[in-house]
């Protein structure tokens, strides 16, 4: 019986990132990104199947799903006819992805991250393809989209602040407090209300902070934060999970080897195993020459 689940997984991100024209990377280049020695690397089990996952679920979390998005407009933004041709994009389920920065399609997502998505979980999107001086914020949350506020692109010599612009946060609570209420760490805090210089290096130095808005309350990330590498942590730990999930599958299909066969013999005397990504990630089993799904419990395999 044939079968290779981790290059199988390493197969389906491939064909995850060309489906969605975004850069497949080698793992050399992958490699060449982490700064950590070359000892350490090589004693990390399945080191670059890792980076190829954390890229992936990286590039995944900038991207906005397509859908019909139930629209939301903060007061800041009534009667602002810029937003109408996005909102009426994404109520209609259009895809809006090529209205996101084009560093989404960079192949370094650490040295081009968006660290106000992965801290603050706010999207930003261009007002044309080929972008835009102003920009638009939104919150994605289930089926809804929430706009924000209109703000100028940020410049890179300090002049204009945008990204560490808590205001955006300020106008989530002030429209929308249930939605965020879960990030709550406490309310009445006294604790000091960072300017937004300091929170902008504290950023460039991967540090996380907390936000509170001008009644006292204080908010965790509401992204999940980033890691020291600057990938969003929430991209970290799906792709962890990811590799061990597969892991076990593989160690479970070695084990239970002969009743996998006996339970396929019907159909075939040398099955051949691929593993598959559904449209949520998860992982599926099935025997490549008859396409039949092989579902696994804990005492038992069935075809």
């Amino acid at each position: 019986m044939n079968f290779d689940f981790l290059a199988d997984l390493a197969e389906e991100i491939t064909r995850l990132l060309q489906e969605g024209d975004l850069v497949v990377p080698e793992y050399e280049q992958l490699r060449s990104q982490d700064k950590r020695s070359e000892e350490l690397k090589n004693k990390i089990q399945h080191y670059d199947l890792e980076n190829l996952l954390v890229h992936f679920f990286t590039v995944n979390f900038r991207r906005v799903p397509t859908a019909n998005w139930n629209t939301h407009i903060s007061n800041k933004l009534q009667g602002r006819n810029e937003i109408l041709d996005i909102v009426e994009k994404l109520e209609s389920g259009e895809d809006v992805n090529n209205f996101l920065s084009s560093k989404v399609k960079k192949l370094n997502q650490a040295k081009n991250s968006d660290l106000l998505r992965s801290e603050w979980g706010i999207h930003h999107l261009h007002f044309k393809e080929s972008r835009s001086k102003d920009l638009l914020f939104v919150y994605f949350n289930e089926s809804d989209a929430y706009l924000i506020d209109i703000l100028p692109h940020e410049k890179s010599d300090g002049s204009v602040v945008t990204w560490t612009n808590t205001n955006l946060i300020q106008i989530i609570h002030d429209n929308w407090p249930h939605l965020i209420e879960p990030y709550i760490y406490k309310t009445n805090s006294d604790a000091p209300v960072l300017m937004t210089e300091q929170r902008r290096a504290l950023r460039k130095r991967a540090a996380n902070t907390n936000i509170v808005v001008s009644d006292g309350t204080e908010y965790v990330p509401l992204g999940g934060g980033f890691s020291p590498s600057k990938h969003p942590v929430l991209a970290v730990t799906q792709s962890n999970f990811l590799l061990l999930t597969v892991k076990n599958i593989q160690a479970d299909i070695e084990e239970n080897h002969i009743a996998v066969k006996q339970a396929l013999a019907d159909h075939t005397s040398e099955p051949t195993l691929k593993l598959k990504l559904d449209g949520d990630f998860q992982p599926l089993i099935v025997e490549a020459g008859n396409n039949i799904l092989i579902n696994l419990h804990p005492s038992e395999v069935t075809a």
